[in-house]
């Protein structure tokens, strides 16, 4: 019990501000682009939606980890506008990643700028891959409602962070968007920062 909550802990503290930072940025674009304003500061955080799925990613140590923005509105173009400020979000955790492995301490462990860097990273590129998966907010699941071919989903958000929730309490997303999508493409994108950085 005593590891398990060491591990959550540390976990927390390394993901936390990467996260907080990375669903707030999201939700700002989101607002700019549909020229719409946010309720108050704290909007992009202050729905289960967000809290439901990272602090269960957390807890049950799941590699993938996700955290769903409020969303302003539903509809293709902000789930577009999401998935591009993730991947924007991604590439800038990228450079901050190499930057810090360039200007890292010569002895002793890596800064925790470096492993914010990775988080910010890291954390982008899943919250991307997970706009493969066919539910409301999500960009696969815009176009599928959007498609008159396809079977109409359940209207409202609350079916989303739901359905993740219960998805990152098991193996399920590690093994399938993990395993053949993002932990590869992580693995190519560190590498990548190293050698950028030598």
């Amino acid at each position: 019990m005593d590891e398990w909550f060491t591990i959550v802990v540390r976990q927390l503290i390394l993901y936390s501000l990467p996260v907080l930072v990375s669903i707030t940025l999201v939700t700002m674009l989101e607002a700019r682009v549909m020229k719409s304003g946010l309720p108050h500061p704290f909007y992009a955080i202050s729905w289960r939606g967000f809290w439901m799925p990272f602090i269960t990613a957390l807890c049950f140590h799941r590699g993938v980890i996700i955290a769903l923005p409020h969303p302003l509105t539903d509809g293709l173009k902000p789930a577009a506008t999401r998935l591009l400020a993730h991947g924007l979000l991604c590439s800038i955790g990228f450079l901050l990643y190499s930057w810090s492995l360039a200007y890292q301490a010569p002895v002793g462990l890596p800064p925790l700028h470096l492993w914010w860097a990775k988080v910010l990273m890291f954390f982008n590129l899943c919250m991307l891959f997970l706009h493969l998966l066919p539910l409301p907010l999500l960009l696969m699941g815009e176009i599928m409602t959007k498609s008159p071919k396809l079977p109409a989903l359940p209207g409202g958000n609350s079916l989303t962070w739901i359905g993740l929730t219960l998805l990152v309490a098991t193996p399920l997303l590690d093994l399938s968007l993990g395993s053949f999508i993002i932990y590869p493409v992580y693995e190519w994108l560190s590498s990548s920062a190293i050698q950028l950085a030598g």
